[in-house]
């Protein structure tokens, strides 16, 4: 399994009054964890767009709160592949502070694939499935439940 880590200072404009990060917040943690993620694998989503005619949208988010973040800290996200379909893709994360370690969040983004003039369900390229498969190690195959 290929985890990819990407890091995020956290900002004022990130924290809500009681001085955590706004639980909302953690979504764009996660988008920044899975579009560093596809880069590094060299895919980038502005591809899927503009060269293939593709869109990813977010079907599903799902995410645990565990310990909180706070302004100036260091946030450390982990994204892997959880798992896909012909049609959709999952992808884990695990939001780290860096300074303690500590694990403050998990969860999951599932993006589902969609032609992007027809506004259509279409399948993931054949190229990006066999990527999936390459990276996912012992997550094996298509999963459940995606």
């Amino acid at each position: 399994m290929t985890v990819r880590t990407a890091h995020y200072r956290i900002l004022y404009r990130d924290i809500d009054s009681m001085g955590y990060l706004y639980y909302g917040r953690y979504m764009a943690l996660f988008e920044l964890g899975r579009v560093e993620w596809m880069r590094d694998e060299g895919w980038r989503y502005r591809d899927f767009e503009q060269q293939l005619g593709l869109m990813l949208p977010v079907t599903r988010t799902w995410c645990r709160h565990l310990a909180p973040l706070v302004y100036d800290d260091l946030a450390r996200i982990q994204t892997w592949i959880d798992g896909w379909s012909t049609a959709t893709v999952r992808f884990g994360h695990e939001v780290y502070s860096q300074e303690s370690g500590q694990l403050c969040a998990t969860g999951s983004v599932e993006l589902g694939c969609v032609d992007r003039d027809r506004r259509r369900p279409a399948r993931l390229p054949a190229a990006f499935q066999e990527l999936l498969q390459r990276v996912a190690g012992d997550r094996g195959g298509r999963k459940r439940g995606v």
